[in-house]
């Protein structure tokens, strides 16, 4: 049989260990989830600013173009100024026309020199930008080289005018997080014009979209930014992810421990019933050892009774008949107590191999966790982890259990300090021990010379096996288990053979 330490199940000791991993996997699980959701968002985040950027740039292209072309018609045809234009196109605040050979009437020597400038390029070009009063113009004189005189024309345009609200994406109807947040102006040649703002929160980064219009004409950069700060983070996702995963991670936890109480009840339950049958294997040798010296005596009495008899002249015939049935029945009666032994002892041979003492003894007491707690006994611990001892693993965890359980009905008796339990490993040439100790109110005196007799017990109602049966299965594989009386409380020491270096170096282990 395997010891637990290897028998590929999961004490509660390790998971008790786990605990710290635990709390590390939850804290790691919504750590990363919530990551996973600001990204999320920060990526839906950037499409739907990139999105909306591009909208606003292709209507401000829109429109741009859509004067280039108006000048472009103008030019073509040649009319004269009509004044339901500016009813058609709002956005254009005057329109002048100068004829050939004539002066502007605004606005000024600028135009004069940028219709040089478009005559040159064949197309608009800007004769003044002021931003700052949300206004600009444009120019548009015939192309050199016209055969026939031609007329130039000027157009005031209007910035906030220029925009199509109605399908700006980014306007007071906008229901999004990129459009309540987002600051959108031209700029040219230093000078902005803010069609679209939002006060500037912060945040964690800044998003920025930068482009140049369509129209060459008008060589505004359209230009804008998005904050994506604390509020954008989906705080009821994060916090739903969280305690989805507590709440998972609990379960999971919980799923662990009912397991971990199986398999504790069912070791447990185990070690009893091994117990028990030895138990039964040592009360069975002791009433074999009690009954066979008066079966013994009762074989030598009738024979001498059978030799007496046949001297005596009185009925010898059936005196000596009454006596050799006698003498057979007590024959009979010792070979069914001899056969009731060898039928129950134990093999004194084990199968020995090298165990982690310290870690099989931790392996009983993870068992033995909850009497601890029902108890409030403190467990400490003492020793090398890396000494090993030849023994066979189901004899060492019965021999522990049993010892620890005397200890924690020891302590069961003390109400007036704090009730400690120390398991020790030490080790010595080339024998291994395990020191279990309590503070208890020790062994009486009395007791103390007879504690490992079968029958012999401190404890009231005990049937006195325990220490014997520790003492068998100690025996057989070589060690001893003996009382130490000094120090308060009781301290019983398990000591066995080190498992030798070549054992543990072909990795032999129990």
């Amino acid at each position: 049989m395997r010891t637990l330490l290897h028998s590929g199940k999961f004490p509660a000791y390790f998971a008790l260990q786990r605990r710290p991993v635990l709390g590390v996997v939850w804290l790691l699980g919504c750590v990363l989830g919530c990551a996973l959701l600001v990204q999320q968002s920060y990526r839906q985040s950037v499409d739907d600013f990139e999105t909306g950027a591009r909208i606003a740039h292709r209507l401000l292209s829109q429109r741009a173009v859509q004067h280039e072309a108006v000048l472009a018609t103008l030019s073509l045809m040649q009319p004269d100024i009509d004044p339901r234009l500016p009813a058609i196109y709002p956005q254009f605040l005057q329109m002048w026309r100068k004829a050939p050979g004539a002066s502007w009437a605004a606005p000024g020597s600028l135009a004069e020199a940028l219709e040089q400038a478009s005559r040159q390029a064949g197309r608009p070009q800007l004769a003044l930008a002021e931003l700052a009063a949300g206004k600009f113009w444009i120019v548009m004189a015939p192309a050199a080289g016209t055969a026939e005189p031609a007329a130039s024309y000027a157009l005031e345009v209007s910035l906030p005018l220029m925009v199509p609200w109605a399908d700006w994406p980014f306007g007071e109807q906008a229901e999004s997080a990129a459009a309540r947040h987002t600051r959108v102006w031209l700029e040219h040649e230093g000078a902005r014009w803010a069609l679209h703002g939002a006060p500037d929160r912060g945040g964690l980064r800044t998003l920025e979209f930068r482009k140049h219009l369509a129209a060459p004409s008008q060589p505004f950069d359209m230009v804008a930014q998005r904050s994506y700060g604390w509020g954008d983070l989906q705080w009821a996702w994060m916090a739903a992810w969280c305690g989805g995963w507590s709440l998972a991670v609990r379960l999971w936890w919980s799923g662990q421990q009912q397991r971990q109480a199986r398999r504790r009840a069912e070791e447990l339950l185990r070690l009893g019933q091994v117990s028990r049958l030895n138990a039964m294997g040592e009360m069975a040798a002791g009433l074999a050892h009690e009954l066979n010296q008066p079966l013994t005596a009762v074989l030598a009495n009738t024979q001498a009774a059978g030799r007496l008899l046949a001297d005596d002249g009185a009925d010898l015939p059936r005196a000596r008949t009454a006596m050799e049935a006698a003498a057979t029945q007590a024959r009979r009666a010792a070979e069914v107590v001899a056969r009731l032994r060898r039928a129950i002892e134990r093999p004194d041979a084990r199968a020995l191999a090298p165990v982690p003492l310290l870690q099989a003894a931790r392996e009983v007491m993870a068992l033995l966790q909850p009497e601890c707690e029902r108890r409030a006994v403190q467990v400490r611990w003492a020793g090398s982890p890396e000494v090993h001892v030849l023994a066979d693993g189901v004899a060492l965890e019965q021999i522990v259990h049993n010892l620890v359980m005397n200890a924690l009905a020891a302590l069961e008796q003390v109400a007036d300090r704090e009730r400690v339990l120390t398991l020790s490993v030490h080790s010595s040439g080339s024998v291994a021990s395990l020191l279990v100790q309590d503070n208890g109110p020790g062994v009486p005196a009395d007791l103390r010379e007879r504690l490992f007799e079968p029958f012999v017990s401190a404890r009231p109602g005990g049937l006195g096996l325990g220490l014997s049966l520790c003492d068998t299965l100690a025996g057989s594989m070589g060690g001893q288990v003996r009382y130490l009386a000094d120090g308060p409380g009781a301290t019983f020491v398990l000591e066995l053979q080190q498992a030798p270096a070549a054992a543990l170096e072909a990795g032999d282990l129990a």
